[in-house]
């Protein structure tokens, strides 16, 4: 009897150890699968509202992340000293900015590449009650501007472009665009150069359209990011473009009035505008020509705004080879 007892327990004793080995290989294999499963990169990319803004909310709002290897964190600022703070802390990846920027970020010592386009303009625009019709008219006339910024470039490149003189026209410093909407809407001052929303704004309060920056050949709005984002996650910064031009395919490809929402809400129009929105062909992404980056740079460099040693390669970087 003791010894069936014996052979009993011994038999207990190897099937318990039997199914603890096999559990311990499934939690191992478990452990091991788990240990593959890798985060999605997540890109962090700081933007003001306006019209560029589109096929990066779109890329979110239709999942098109799925489809690729990264997550997409969108930070929107009010104002940009705000944006490049976060950006300069390293809080952010990338931005939405401009030539102008990316060479003030240079100067600055933080090294900043231009990695795309994107499709924002600028349109300037006259007081409904100044009685200006076209650029012919614009002699001693005032405009209120940022001082040595983007809207300042894109004034002196439509000028420039239009044959009219620099000097002709009154600049007035006001750092704010929507004080300058309203300067504009009281008559207090006469031309206005605005973005999107304000430019519909002031458009739809009787302002009168004159010429805007792409009218002229002028695409100054690019992404960007920081040396160091492309160094730790280019290959996500890659797939971002593969999934951004998606979007624009998707808006070029479809009626406005099945993302219009998104639209609204991302530009930051009022509620009275659904229906009013209008949103032109977008563009692939790529590379900013060379010769326009170039422009920028010397305006920059004319303005004390960057090294006077910096040059088109110092600034891009190609995210689609």
């Amino acid at each position: 009897m003791k010894n069936k007892f014996t052979w009993f327990f011994m038999i207990l004793i190897l099937v318990a150890l039997m199914v603890s080995g096999c559990a311990g290989e499934d939690t191992n294999a478990s452990g091991s699968e788990g240990s593959d499963l890798v985060e999605p990169t997540t890109i962090n990319i700081g933007m003001m509202s306006s019209s560029d803004v589109i096929p990066y909310v779109l890329i979110n709002e239709l999942k098109l992340y799925e489809d690729y290897d990264f997550k997409l964190n969108l930070e929107v600022f009010m104002s940009a000293i705000d944006r490049d703070a976060a950006f300069q802390a390293g809080e952010l990846d990338g931005v939405l900015t401009d030539y102008i920027g990316v060479t003030m970020y240079q100067n600055a010592d933080f090294d900043v590449k231009i990695t795309g386009i994107t499709d924002g303009d600028y349109i300037l625009m006259a007081g409904k009650d100044t009685g200006i019709q076209s650029l012919d008219q614009l002699k001693d006339k005032s405009i209120a501007i940022s001082q040595n910024t983007l809207i300042d470039y894109s004034l002196d490149y439509i000028l420039t472009e239009s044959g009219i003189d620099l000097d002709s026209i009154e600049r007035e410093v006001v750092a704010r665009i929507p004080d300058r909407l309203e300067l504009l809407r009281n008559g207090q001052i006469d031309l206005g150069l605005m973005p999107e929303p304000f430019a519909t704004l002031g458009l739809n309060s009787g302002a009168i359209y004159l010429k805007s920056a792409n009218d002229v050949g002028l695409y100054p709005a690019v992404s960007a990011f920081s040396q160091k984002a492309l160094d730790e996650k280019e290959a996500a910064i890659r797939q971002l473009y593969q999934a951004y031009n998606r979007a624009v395919e998707y808006m070029n490809s479809t009626p406005l009035s099945e993302y219009e929402a998104i639209v609204i809400e991302a530009v930051r129009y009022p509620e009275e505008m659904i229906g009013q929105v209008e949103i032109d062909e977008f563009r692939q992404s790529q590379l900013p020509d060379k010769d326009a980056v170039e422009k920028a740079i010397a305006w920059s460099i004319e303005r004390g705004l960057t090294k006077s040693d910096l040059t088109y390669d110092d600034i891009v970087y190609d995210v689609y080879e």
